[in-house]
């Protein structure tokens, strides 16, 4: 047996934030670091695609949140930003849309109000929008003669319902029926500083604490409400198959929802057993599909965790003449998973690449603070953790063994359970 890492051997501290409680109750979550002369403040908000009554309104909020406030231009703001180096990241999903900054630590106090006032006072200025607006809609024309997009989209669709929050895809009409005051009173109702939450990494010191707390919590704090998504109307086992004419390749995504949630010492079991399917590059899909084989440059195997439900997939871009043959070799590496056992030696190189894995994943404060947020606005406590390192410690109750793991791929990877896309040029 080979030498494995021993997860008891890994320093778990400070993978939670320490907790500065501000004046009207709400909470300040932080990651102090003297060691860096860079601050991350991440700023989330309950205001993800879950909330939205049109199509984008999620993204254009937060997206134009930094394209001019009453106070200042877009193009001023760009300088202040430009000038101290600072760097802004947006984004959104399901259910939260954060924005993320990073800046040396001696512009901090400069910068805190400048975030205040982007936040509460945002100009929504229709050309700013218009000129968003056009580029977004350039931007899904081009996505949409991407066969990984198409097949992304049609699989997740597949999976949740196209009525779902989940299985619903903007698209470039959509777009059009998105007017700026859409926008301005989306951010008025979910970006609201009473139950923002904040998570602050790297150099901060008590009196940065108390900025903070000075600037964005003079109102009354209202703790957001926890989300339940609807649940998955998707069908189960189904196929399909769409053309791109232009298409010079075909996208596979295979996959389901799992019968598990983030809490569930099964799913991180399953995390072993999808690891050592398609999880690294010595996967058994990478040394069939790619290496044996020579169907693609990449293939690959994960699982991602949405608010309430999980899904798995293998995704993979092949030629088109080659499509049913990488499918059906899929096949049987899964049907090998399903009848054989593992050997004790590859399960122990697929632990260490997890343990290794895991110890890359937190080994920064600004990596524990993203990992944080991550948890945080899905729900997720460190129970997942704690799940993570008993299944992959030898002897315990949980572990992981080549039992489990055929017994998880015969549940799980049977052909009637696996939905299947294929996305490019006719076969």
């Amino acid at each position: 047996m080979k030498d494995t890492l021993n997860p008891n051997d890994i320093d778990r501290s400070g993978l939670e934030p320490q907790k500065y409680m501000m004046a009207n109750g709400q909470p300040l979550y932080f990651f102090p670091d003297r060691g860096t002369e860079l601050v991350k403040l991440d700023f989330i908000f309950r205001a993800g695609t879950v909330f939205q009554e049109k199509k984008m309104q999620s993204a254009a909020a937060v997206q134009l949140l930094t394209e001019g406030t009453k106070r200042h231009t877009a193009q001023q703001i760009a300088e202040f930003m430009d000038y101290r180096g600072i760097v802004v990241e947006k984004g959104n999903d399901t259910v939260s849309a954060t924005m993320t900054v990073y800046t040396l630590s001696r512009y901090l106090d400069e910068l805190l109000p400048m975030l205040y006032e982007i936040i509460t006072e945002p100009a929504y200025d229709k050309r700013e929008f218009s000129v968003y607006i056009g580029k977004r809609k350039q931007e899904l024309l081009t996505h949409m003669q991407q066969t990984s997009f198409v097949a992304r989209n049609s699989f997740y669709a597949s999976l949740y319902g196209d009525k779902h929050p989940l299985g619903t895809f903007a698209t470039p009409d959509d777009l059009d029926m998105l007017d700026v005051a859409d926008v301005a009173a989306f951010h008025n109702r979910y970006h609201s500083l009473e139950s923002m939450t904040v998570v602050v990494a790297g150099n901060v010191v008590d009196k940065d604490l108390k900025n903070i707390e000075n600037i964005f919590a003079q109102q009354k704090y209202v703790a957001p409400v926890d989300i339940v998504l609807p649940e998955p109307m998707g069908a189960r086992g189904v196929r399909v198959d769409e053309f791109l004419p232009n298409a010079v390749q075909t996208s596979l995504r295979i996959g389901r929802l799992l019968p598990y949630s983030w809490h569930d010492v099964e799913y991180s079991q399953f995390m072993v057993l999808n690891t050592l399917l398609g999880g690294y590059f010595g996967s058994r899909l990478m040394s069939s599909i790619r290496e044996d084989k020579g169907y693609t440059y990449g293939i690959y195997s994960q699982t991602h965790l949405f608010k309430g439900s999980v899904a798995f997939f293998i995704v993979s871009d092949v030629g088109a003449d080659v499509a049913e043959m990488a499918l059906r070799d899929i096949r049987v590496e899964l049907d090998k998973l399903c009848n054989e056992q593992v050997s004790t030696d590859e399960l122990d190189l697929v632990r260490n690449c997890m343990m290794g894995d895991f110890m890359r994943s937190i080994d920064g404060i600004f990596e524990r603070s993203e990992r944080f947020c991550q948890m945080l606005t899905n729900g997720i406590t460190e129970r997942f953790t704690d799940n993570y390192f008993d299944v992959l410690t030898p002897d315990t109750p949980q572990a992981i063994t080549p039992e489990k793991i055929q017994s998880l791929a015969a549940a799980i990877l049977a052909p009637e359970e696996l939905t299947v896309v294929t996305v490019g040029r006719n076969r």
